[in-house]
């Protein structure tokens, strides 16, 4: 028999798209979902096809060069799109393992405004809120010279915001999309060193500014990192 497995790998990277749409051609990121891809039999004594740590050692050579970095300026990624990115790590991956069966690479965001609703969660202790993603690129350069986040990288962002009304949140929300999306966020006004704190502030005073008063506002840049702000 033949078995087939993946291990999955996210990477912070920013890019251009020259060959895409305005939003696309600007500087921006996203959160990228690698999987490394392997099939062969069992072996019979131990059960697996590859130690998973074995995976993880033949890509994470990869994964360095391409996790918090602008993928422009990767040595002969020219075509920094899923399928230019995709043939670049397969080609980086050379001379392939008999059980390597190539990569799958896709964006962790919804790249559009799509608006999903949750009700209350007693357990994060959240009221109501509408939940969107945008792709964004970034760096922290107050940071030292040494801490990966101060390159410029990129994320899918997720981002939740709470009102007592969420029908007439919703608009603003969709501005705010507008405002955010495909963007280098250090190029706005008030987030040159733009960390999930800083974020969840500053979206709650844009929408003060509106007239609109969250309940909450959380960031989240990660799958494993997040920031939410109550205002206080």
């Amino acid at each position: 028999m033949n078995a087939h497995l993946s291990k999955i790998f996210f990477v912070e990277a920013a890019h251009r798209n020259p060959l895409g749409n305005e939003g696309q051609r600007r500087l921006h990121g996203h959160s990228y979902c690698i999987e490394v891809l392997a099939e062969g039999p069992p072996d019979p004594e131990i059960g697996w096809v590859v130690d998973f740590g074995a995976i993880k050692h033949l890509f994470g050579p990869v994964c360095d060069q391409v996790d918090h970095a602008c993928l422009n300026d990767l040595p002969g990624l020219e075509d920094t799109t899923l399928p230019g990115l995709k043939r670049w790590i397969e080609e980086h991956l050379q001379p392939w393992p008999e059980w390597l069966r190539g990569v799958r690479v896709a964006i962790v965001g919804d790249c559009c405004f799509r608006p999903v609703r949750f009700g209350a969660d007693s357990f994060k202790a959240l009221p109501p809120r509408i939940r969107f993603t945008f792709e964004a690129a970034q760096s922290l350069p107050r940071l030292p010279g040494n801490h990966p986040c101060k390159a410029v990288h990129g994320h899918s962002y997720r981002m939740e915001v709470g009102a007592n009304d969420l029908d007439a949140l919703e608009p603003h929300l969709a501005a705010l999309y507008a405002e955010l999306d495909h963007r280098y966020l250090n190029d706005v006004p008030g987030l040159d060193h733009a960390t999930c704190e800083r974020i969840c502030e500053w979206v709650w005073q844009w929408l003060a500014r509106r007239g609109v008063t969250p309940t909450v506002v959380v960031v989240q840049e990660t799958a494993s990192a997040r920031s939410a702000y109550f205002g206080d």
